[in-house]
């Protein structure tokens, strides 16, 4: 007894989580889709009803997710109302669902709406809501994107638009998320500054350096400031370059030789 209150309450949670939508697929896949579905119970369980209009027909539009439209048409997800309110069409049930997903979206289709009268083969109509990532909000706004109904063709639906954030994922669903290009600035930034900080305590308080010398490894960034001035100037140089420099060896200046003829004339014999 208490092991079927168990399966009983289990379906319940289930029954729940996915609200009156029902898998109208392969067994293979139902399991899968059932578990797309889980993902949606922050949307079911709002039971929000998305009113909104489609400007070029001005036919008022009605739908729920996974939760029915109080219409006389039963069980429907999504309802199409006539301009003058005299006429509802049901676009799609809930009792026959398919969904997909994949990153930062997911497709529900609610099928076995009213028939078409005079196109589409008189087959019956279906709804496609792309419910797209919108990491700000749980129940965005819904609007029609488009109404492919033509008369000789058989592929005729309606294309809904949705923002929620309950498709986005684990990465993007984070406000503000950052990007892998300002993570790596970021870590960069923090490394050089630890390096000038605890460098910069380190000579000052260790080596007892004063001034400038208190730069960690001040030689070495001056050498490389020197070098980085003649590679733009070897590259930037607008005027042609003059005579190679005569380079003096070490303690000419001390020896007061200025130059090259006189430095052996002391060794000459006489």
């Amino acid at each position: 007894m208490q092991y079927m209150l168990a399966l009983f309450a289990a379906a319940s949670l289930v029954a729940r989580i996915a609200g009156d939508c029902v898998i109208d697929t392969t067994e293979e896949l139902q399991d899968k889709e059932k578990k797309l579905l889980e993902r949606l119970a922050p949307l079911t369980k709002a039971n929000q009803l998305f009113k909104f209009r489609d400007n070029p027909y001005n036919y008022e539009y009605k739908a729920r997710i996974c939760n029915p439209v109080e219409s006389s048409k039963p069980n429907a997800g999504i309802i199409q109302v006539d301009r003058n309110g005299s006429a509802e069409h049901s676009l799609g049930m809930i009792s026959k669902v398919n969904i997909k997903a994949g990153n930062n979206w997911m497709m529900l289709e609610y099928r076995g709406g009213d028939k078409y009268h005079s196109h589409c083969n008189g087959l019956e109509r279906t709804s496609i809501i792309m419910i797209l990532c919108d990491s700000s909000t749980v129940e965005g706004t819904m609007s029609i994107i488009e109404e492919h109904t033509r008369s000789n063709e058989e592929d005729c639906y309606y294309l809904f638009e949705l923002y929620s954030n309950v498709v986005c994922s684990a990465k993007s669903s984070i406000p503000g998320g950052l990007s892998v290009g300002s993570v790596l600035v970021l870590i960069f930034v923090v490394v050089v500054g630890c390096y000038f900080l605890f460098g910069f305590l380190y000579q000052r308080f260790v080596v007892g350096a004063k001034g400038m010398e208190q730069i960690p490894h001040f030689s070495f960034w001056k050498d490389f400031g020197n070098l980085q001035a003649d590679g733009c100037e070897l590259v930037c140089r607008t005027q042609e370059a003059g005579p190679p420099r005569t380079y003096k060896g070490i303690g000419d200046d001390q020896l007061g030789l200025d130059d090259d003829d006189e430095r052996d004339d002391h060794l000459l014999p006489m």
